[in-house]
């Protein structure tokens, strides 16, 4: 008889199961849409050295929580790009470091790296972090 309650109880417990997460807490869709919106516009603006624009649609895109795990961390690095290209390099310098430590595309950050310092003027900073991007991306574009 016991068996038969451990059995009866099964379907109860795999409709808890599929249901977990799905009240009013998630994410509306037109939340997502809206991040995802701002995380393009960011990187049309970064592609047009509109780099104040940029940063604010990234930082909006992260702010708003509707992104996945990559897509935020693109927009982290988005904003170090748009702070260097700014001349903000104190800002870029401490979410570089940041990025350093948990980012999914090391080879950007290197590459980001290498922009911080060429436009520090370390020219040989930069190479050696140009240097480490190739090493784990060969096809990694160097900017001039």
């Amino acid at each position: 008889m016991r068996f038969g309650v451990v059995v009866s109880s099964m379907p109860l417990m795999i409709l808890v199961a599929c249901t977990a997460g799905c009240g009013p807490s998630q994410m509306k869709a037109t939340d997502i849409a809206a991040s995802t919106q701002a995380a393009e516009d960011a990187l049309a603006k970064l592609a047009a050295k509109d780099y104040a624009g940029a940063k604010a649609d990234a930082e909006a895109a992260l702010k708003s929580g509707g992104l996945s795990a990559d897509q935020a961390s693109e927009m982290i690095l988005v904003l170090i790009e748009a702070s260097i290209g700014a001349g903000e390099l104190d800002v870029a310098e401490a979410k570089l470091t940041e990025a350093e430590s948990n980012a999914n595309d090391m080879s950007r950050v290197f590459v980001l790296r290498g922009l911080l310092e060429r436009k520090r003027g370390d020219q040989a900073k930069a190479q050696a972090a140009f240097d480490q991007a190739r090493s784990l991306d060969p096809n990694v574009r160097i900017p001039d």
